[in-house]
């Protein structure tokens, strides 16, 4: 078996692309989809947005979120196409976010096991701390009833402390689940296809003349 990394070209845009975020699932799915981009995380407190969210539809709480982090990353990179992103998992209206501990993690899929929950991902592009457009979208998830075994388990193999709902559905938590109903790249933190086609759309991005 060759185990030499394949080097993907990449999709030079007619605009310089940042990603402000710091998450390794969105800068994995951009690098994969081709683009060429810089990472620039913002230093926003998401803590104190969502408490001054608190009550707000979910879809307009993950979208204000990801503007607030491409919004600050935008102002200080003029001319570049910034994208934003934030994503929610909720339950019975509780927002799960990242764990951030074995412990936790533990704890909320116990909670999780056996129900039907969502995930809100929201997107966003700025340009000059403009914003040029937005958009979430939602999943439905519906968990298996698991063992206290199967979870503990699943967490010591993949240690899912900063994955919000504490699973990582490209990779082995997609056993954890009987169905959903959406997109895999929307649970993974990022509504790919709308934000590519946008990107085609104001001609940042093609497959004429950009291939490196």
């Amino acid at each position: 078996m060759n185990s030499n990394k394949i080097l993907l070209s990449s999709i030079s845009p007619s605009v310089p692309i940042i990603l402000a975020s710091g998450s390794e699932s969105r800068r994995v799915m951009l690098e994969d989809a081709g683009l060429d981009f810089k990472v620039s995380s913002s230093d926003v407190d998401e803590d104190i947005l969502k408490e001054q969210m608190s009550g707000m539809p979910f879809e307009e709480q993950v979208v204000k979120l990801a503007s607030a982090k491409a919004e600050e990353v935008s102002i200080k990179n003029q001319d570049h196409i910034v994208i934003g992103g934030d994503q929610m998992c909720v339950c019975n209206n509780t927002i799960f976010d990242k764990p951030g501990s074995i412990e936790k993690a533990i704890n909320n899929l116990q909670i999780l096991s056996g129900t039907t929950h969502h995930q809100y991902s929201g997107i966003c592009i700025f340009k000059n701390g403009e914003s040029l457009w937005a958009y979430c979208e939602t999943v439905e998830m519906n968990m298996h009833q698991l063992s206290d075994e199967e979870i503990i388990n699943y967490v010591k193999l993949e240690n899912p402390i900063h994955a919000a709902g504490a699973y990582k559905f490209e990779s082995l938590g997609c056993n954890l689940f009987s169905s959903v109903n959406g997109s895999s790249y929307t649970i993974r933190g990022m509504p790919l296809l709308p934000l590519l086609s946008k990107l085609r759309e104001m001609g940042v991005i093609n497959l004429e003349k950009s291939i490196n």
